[in-house]
């Protein structure tokens, strides 16, 4: 096994991680907290100085990822960029312990958005920026693991993955990811800034703006705002910020696609219908819910928070422009249902969201079809589709093994936070929203739940690796926790 190869690229990521830092140090000098940009500034040092050590030390060794080494990279990355993440947020005077810095740092960067800490409406804009930012960093990171490593690795099914990147056949996997960031990094910043003007331009301040742009393209969920995204009580912000979602709940090579005009990529692309076609349906849906169990609310206001909770769900994102009433009938009981199937739905592979993917899905739902079809037609030859890309049975057999593992790991998530204390209610929800990196939806499913501040530390624990299991294919997780994978 390359090890040398894992560490390089985690020198590099740690650097990159280092040089955002810059940024809340500035916003605190800005702001006359001399104190907090000396702790960023010092971060971003102590940072720098590791990731660059960890790059230089292996700058002659590397190599080609093999699997293994590839199944290490994607759960050490997130493991190293939390690690050094929460040391701002640790020293920076906020209230709690070390392990609420690092959930908080990994809830960020996994684009979870599950907050520990509270009273955002007083915290200092240098610590809201650096919560911002590293969901942001964690929606790219997201794009390049699933574009050039997760896809090579062909685990779960994500052989059927539709890149309209050149495919750069011969590279080693450094080269792949470095390749796929130059492609899309700019793309990525661009969506941003658009993002962030287009909320400016319909009430945000500056800074809210550009905070809630980094969140809503990331489909991570933080908000500068106690009460989210409620508290601007604005429809023309909802809009916009419903438009970001979307942007960030599509494959984002269709997006290189796009800028290079390439738009028959749009064309030959399956997931892109599938997303159309699940928004379109399911926003119908909740309105309906909404409308049965909130009528005092009125059409308008129904159609409003059904449009805005939908997308939110579906992209994984959390934003919530209501908090759904504790308790009542059955229509009370289905709203959370439904937003649970969403977000365990996600949106398209190679975009920021989390989930199952829409392409899973759909592969699932296709082999369904195709056995019930088998039943009238015994000796027919059915070829299964996705758009014009063929999926070969073993692909279809990878994608319902990830899906028995999602079951086995979501149950077992809940048992495991029921048996720290929590109720059965709110540790089902708890264990769906942190795999499918959807936490802010917590209090407004589960009322009754504590806050992720509140809870024990066991089951932060437990939560850490439910969102890990989420933006880690799982079964490079698992098999991490292989004792026969170190063996070898």
């Amino acid at each position: 096994m390359s090890y040398t190869s894992v560490v390089h690229c985690l020198g590099w990521a740690v650097m990159s991680l280092a040089a955002l830092m810059i940024l809340p140090a500035l916003t605190a000098l800005l702001d006359g907290d001399t104190a907090l940009a000396w702790t960023f500034m010092a971060s971003a040092v102590l940072s720098g100085f590791c990731g660059g050590g960890f790059a230089l030390a292996t700058w002659h060794g590397v190599e080609d990822f093999g699997k293994r080494e590839g199944f290490m990279f994607l759960v050490l990355i997130w493991l190293v960029l939390a690690l050094f993440g929460a040391i701002p947020l640790h020293f920076s005077g906020l209230p709690g312990r070390p392990i609420d810095a690092f959930f908080e740092a990994i809830s960020g960067l996994t684009t979870t958005g599950a907050p520990v800490f509270e009273d955002l409406d007083t915290m200092p804009p240098a610590i809201l920026l650096w919560r911002a930012l590293l969901q942001w960093a964690g929606g790219l990171l997201s794009i390049i693991l699933a574009v050039s490593l997760i896809s090579h690795l062909g685990i779960g099914g994500m052989e059927a993955y539709q890149s309209a990147l050149p495919r750069g056949e011969g590279a080693n996997l450094p080269t792949r990811m470095l390749q796929t960031t130059q492609d899309l990094f700019w793309i990525y910043v661009l969506l941003t800034l658009f993002g962030a003007i287009a909320l400016w331009a319909t009430g945000m301040s500056a800074f809210d703006g550009l905070c809630h742009a980094f969140a809503a393209l990331s489909t991570g969920g933080f908000s500068t705002r106690d009460g989210g995204i409620a508290s601007f009580d604005s429809p023309a912000i909802e809009l916009a910020l419903m438009g970001i979602m979307l942007l960030g709940a599509i494959n984002f090579t269709l997006h290189w696609a796009v800028f290079n005009g390439r738009f028959r990529a749009l064309r030959e692309n399956a997931e892109i219908l599938y997303l159309a076609l699940t928004v379109t349906v399911l926003v119908f849906a909740v309105i309906v819910l909404i409308l049965l169990g909130e009528a005092e609310r009125g059409f308008v206001g129904s159609f409003r928070t059904g449009i805005f909770t939908a997308i939110s769900a579906l992209t994984t994102t959390g934003f919530s422009n209501i908090a759904l009433p504790p308790g009542g009938g059955a229509t009370m009981v289905l709203a959370p249902i439904l937003i649970i199937g969403l977000v365990l739905v996600g949106g398209a592979t190679g975009s920021t969201s989390g989930g199952m993917r829409l392409m899973r899905i759909a592969v699932l739902f296709k082999q369904a079809q195709r056995e019930l079809l088998r039943l009238s037609h015994p000796h027919g030859i059915r070829l299964l589709r996705l758009g014009k890309v063929r999926v070969e049975n073993p692909v279809v057999w990878s994608v319902w093994s990830f899906f028995f593992l999602l079951i086995l790991v979501l149950a077992a998530i809940a048992l495991s936070l029921a048996f720290l204390g929590l109720s059965p209610e709110a540790a089902v929800i708890s264990a769906v929203l942190s795999v499918s990196n959807a936490g802010p939806f917590l209090q407004s499913m589960a009322p009754d739940a504590p806050s992720y501040g509140d809870m024990p530390d066991g089951a932060k624990l437990v939560l850490t690796f439910g969102m890990l299991a989420g933006r880690v294919e799982l079964l490079a997780l698992l098999s991490l926790m292989n004792p026969a994978y170190w063996r070898r």
